[in-house]
């Protein structure tokens, strides 16, 4: 019995409203915005966080996350205190916004063997993760191209219970890792995992499934499988990728969870 809702990741660049009123028709539980344009905290005034949680109740649809957006890798002194900055407040609006978890890109782990990158990354996730916990709520790592184990023992060592782990089966195949592997490595790490195959650009790596798998298609019933095994029972968010069809993704999504259930 599959115990995940469905969410929605919704695009920046279109009207939220909208897109809220269609992911609430679709059947999704719940939608993560990200905090840009006009979703950045100086813009979104005191109003508008009224109104936006109106929208979000009149249609019964929860706020999973907030997105960080993010331009450059938090392995880098220049300019790291404007960064971190405005990462605290957004972790300040997802709150106010009844989110209790933001998703980041923070850019890759730096190998161990380049002692100044990793010690000024390690600092500022540890900064962002005791800001994050000030605020109420969780960062979750958005998982990218390097080894779930990698971002595994990089947590472990933090052992921050503010930062986690965004599983982003897409990205892990388009790399060619295993997103099944990725699931029971990270396992209690996890606080969101999204749910969909790449679409929007080549997927040229091998699927670590096996031969049976073409590039980039996603074991459903073992990815899912496993994340209940890990006892991960938060939401499934579809996050659309162009040229594809929102509502025609979501529900593609839906009917391959339905039929896993």
């Amino acid at each position: 019995m599959i115990r995940n809702p469905l969410g929605l990741r919704l695009d920046p660049n279109r009207p939220i409203r909208e897109q809220i009123q269609q992911a609430a028709r679709l059947g999704a539980k719940g939608v993560v915005l990200e905090a840009s344009g006009d979703l950045a905290p100086h813009r979104l005034g005191e109003t508008g966080r009224r109104d936006l949680k109106h929208q979000l109740r009149s249609v019964e649809v929860s706020l999973i996350a907030m997105a960080l957006p993010t331009r450059r890798a938090f392995n880098t002194a220049d300019q790291l205190d404007e960064r971190i900055r405005r990462a605290d407040a957004v972790f300040a609006l997802a709150f106010e916004l009844g989110a209790r978890l933001v998703l980041a890109n923070v850019g890759p782990i730096p190998a161990e063997d380049d002692a100044p990158r990793r010690e000024t990354f390690a600092g500022a996730l540890t900064s962002l993760g005791h800001r994050a916990d000030h605020r109420g709520v969780r960062l979750a790592i958005e998982t990218g191209n390097e080894p779930p184990a990698t971002l595994r023992a990089f947590l472990d060592g933090l052992a921050h219970p503010a930062l986690a782990a965004s599983l982003d089966p897409a990205n892990l195949l388009r790399a060619g890792v295993d997103p099944v592997a990725a699931a029971t490595e990270l396992h209690a790490w996890i606080a969101h995992a999204y749910a969909g195959d790449p679409i929007g650009g080549s997927t040229t790596a091998r699927n670590p499934r096996g031969v049976g798998f073409p590039p980039g298609a996603l074991d459903w019933e073992e990815y899912v499988g496993a994340l209940e095994e890990v006892a991960y029972h938060g939401f499934l968010t579809v996050w659309p990728e162009p040229p594809a069809d929102p509502a025609r993704q979501f529900k593609a999504v839906a009917d391959r969870v339905a039929r896993i259930s």
